[in-house]
């Protein structure tokens, strides 16, 4: 039997992966972009709950982490699999999150991510907090704005559907 979910997530993870990595440059102000990757892994966590999130988180990860250094071969895939078994704690079955709220699970997961990220290829702790000032809080505070609009137009799409 065909699950038309997957297939779906498929898409959308293809969908995510190329704006990632052709619009998401184009997208940078100041050399921060958004991060789409995250944002698509914390939407279905949140959605479909934690074992759904470390597979996405594992398979976007894994996806990341053939773009990177191969002496980092790994962190991407570790830093995203955490973040969806993570973020798949708050599934929606049994929490119902609102708009800001959901904005804060992406913070949280994107600093989540790029901590892990941090920790695992062994940066220095000086290299680390330059990094953090210069890239992870301005990213952040990108993907967030970027994310609440997805979630925004998603929840849209999902009350119409509801209302019908």
């Amino acid at each position: 039997m065909i699950n038309f979910k997957w297939i779906k997530l498929f898409l959308v993870f293809l969908f995510a992966f190329v704006l990632q990595t052709t619009v998401g440059d184009w997208l940078q102000i100041f050399g921060v972009g958004p991060d789409f990757i995250v944002i698509l892994i914390v939407a279905i966590a949140i959605k479909y709950g934690p074992a759904t999130g470390c597979f996405w988180g594992f398979l976007a990860g894994f996806t990341q982490d053939i773009y990177a250094p191969v002496e980092w071969l790994g962190a991407h895939t570790i830093a995203m699999t955490i973040v969806g078994f993570l973020v798949g704690q708050l599934e929606e079955r049994f929490l119902t999150l609102n708009l800001p709220a959901k904005m804060a699970v992406l913070a949280i997961g994107f600093f989540v991510s790029d901590m892990i990220y941090f920790l695992l290829t062994g940066l220095q702790k000086d290299v680390v907090t330059n990094l953090f000032f210069s890239k992870t809080l301005p990213e952040c505070a990108y993907t967030v704005i970027v994310g609440a609009v997805v979630f925004y137009l998603s929840a849209g799409k999902a009350g119409k559907k509801r209302s019908v």
